[in-house]
């Protein structure tokens, strides 16, 4: 039994992740409602389009009654957002949102910021209506699933007064951590350990259970353009497409660290567009302005690499993605394929001759859930 027991831990102890204590936890959960003519007549009957402001009196007053139901849940850092853009959220000291023509980024401390705002145009119908609920406390993971709780009853709440059939919200709940992958070599010697563990099953052990719903696990290894990484590679200025082996440089290094590490699912992203993962069983990886939108369905095990670059453009930052599927979780968790990110990062960088010292290269790990309300 002893030898057993010895077993278990020994290979438990391979799925753990050992991360810089200065690490920095975000959730949030996003609440996407359709607006439909039906919602609008519910809300304020007919209005006129011809008006210079015509969605000024819906946007108000539902975003009254949805403020009104949180409140009522003790939520207090909630934001209300009809703009047609694509929803990010960040770590920040410093509370602010800035606006994107397509990206709409929200900086917060999830230890002292709070608020309820809008954004919305009065003149402009938009696709949907979001509520973007942030989680608050200094202690996110641990209390996340009593957070997604509060906010799916609030959710349902807000369905019922407003006078949605059942399923018509789709409720996603967003977990990211991050870090610098090289704050030790800064001198910053503090580890603590996590494992990673698959959303829904992390929450049933905090005694919330949740429903039907999809999932999806990747990390995302941002790595500035610093000049050491344009030393060593022909560049001709007088050509139209002068960094082409600079990236093909890049991309052959990041992949022979992929195979060193058993990663066989990524992506390499050096084209200034900003990658927005989701769910989708088609996994399309389409540009769309200044976002590049990547499908994933975690039951596809097969291998597969996305590259996007453009040889005349220099970009500020090189981002590796990297995507788990559903052979990548052991014993529940994620922390094996979290290593493996890291470790295939780690080897990059020291093919380059990364100043680890002095450069960042900062990596999040992005754990999604979505369902129905």
């Amino acid at each position: 039994m002893r030898r057993a027991s010895s077993i278990l831990r020994k290979h438990r102890a391979g799925d753990r992740v050992y991360i810089p204590s200065d690490s920095r936890d975000n959730q949030y959960i996003l609440a996407e409602i359709q607006l439909t003519d039906e919602l609008i007549e519910s809300v304020v009957g007919t209005i006129d389009t011809n008006a210079d402001q015509p969605y000024q009196k819906f946007y108000q007053k539902l975003s009254h009654q949805i403020f009104e139901v949180v409140e009522q849940h003790g939520l207090t850092h909630v934001n209300f957002v009809a703009n047609n853009k694509l929803v990010r959220v960040r770590y920040s000291g410093e509370q602010q949102v800035l606006h994107s023509n397509q990206q709409s980024f929200f900086f917060y401390c999830p230890e002292h910021n709070s608020t309820f705002k809008s954004y919305y145009d009065n003149a402009i119908r938009a696709r949907k209506v979001k509520i973007l609920f942030l989680a608050t406390g200094d202690e996110l993971r641990l209390n996340s699933g009593k957070f997604h709780n509060a906010v799916f009853k609030a959710v349902k709440d807000i369905s019922a007064k407003i006078g949605l059939a059942p399923n018509a919200i789709k409720l996603r709940d967003h977990q990211h951590l991050t870090f610098d992958l090289f704050t030790k070599e800064k001198g910053h010697k503090e580890t603590i350990t996590h494992s990673f563990r698959e959303i829904a099953d992390r929450y049933q052990s905090q005694g919330q259970k949740i429903g039907e719903h999809t999932s999806i696990t990747y990390a995302i290894a941002s790595v500035p353009m610093a000049r050491r990484l344009l030393k060593g590679t022909d560049i001709d200025y007088n050509c139209d497409t002068p960094f082409t082996k600079l990236y093909e440089k890049v991309e052959s290094i990041f992949k022979d660290a992929c195979s060193e590490n058993n990663i066989d699912q990524a992506a390499l992203i050096a084209n200034g567009l900003s990658p927005f993962v989701r769910y989708d069983k088609s996994e399309t990886a389409e540009v769309q302005g200044e976002l590049i939108s990547i499908g994933v369905d975690p039951s596809n095990n097969k291998s597969r690499f996305c590259v996007h670059w453009s040889g005349d453009k220099l970009a500020d930052t090189i981002r590796f993605v990297f995507f788990a599927d559903e052979s990548d979780e052991n014993n529940n968790n994620y922390g094996k394929f979290v290593n493996q990110v890291m470790q295939t990062v780690t080897k990059f960088a020291d093919d380059v001759n990364w100043k680890k010292d002095n450069d960042d290269i900062i990596i999040r790990v992005h754990q999604h859930i979505m369902q129905q309300v």
